[in-house]
């Protein structure tokens, strides 16, 4: 009996806590970068929680224009990009970012920026993909 209780509890929660994964591409001006990113719906209110890591993305100050930070934009399929905050690459040139939208379905991008509090998206884009958690 005990046994039957783990297999309905793993069944119920199982389809509600299992993520999807993304592949972000890179623009061609930081062509050894990548990123993924790891979706899922959170509980209790169903948001999109995301889990975004970058690899081998150069410091923005080596890029051409130079920049200060990186930003993840989040932009509803027929919405307006907001700005989800800034990414900081470390030494290893590595960074991470943790988020939630209500959006279920969205273009993700990052972009180069002189500065975190940007409004709109200034910068060149450097990786982007689309979540469709739908």
């Amino acid at each position: 009996m005990k046994s039957i209780s783990v297999l309905v509890l793993f069944l119920f929660v199982w389809p509600f806590s299992s993520a999807k994964t993304y592949h972000m591409v890179a623009n061609s001006s930081v062509p050894a970068a990548s990123g993924i990113i790891s979706a899922k719906k959170g509980s209790p209110n169903r948001n999109t929680e995301l889990d975004i890591k970058v690899t081998h993305l150069a410091p923005p100050s080596k890029l051409t224009p130079p920049a200060n930070v990186y930003v993840l934009w989040i932009r509803p399929i027929g919405g307006d990009a907001t700005n989800a905050g800034a990414i900081r690459v470390n030494k290893n040139l590595e960074g991470e970012l943790k988020t939630v939208t209500t959006a279920k379905s969205c273009d993700i991008f990052i972009t180069a920026e002189q500065s975190a509090t940007v409004t709109s998206p200034e910068g060149p884009e450097v990786l982007q993909t689309r979540v469709d958690m739908g």
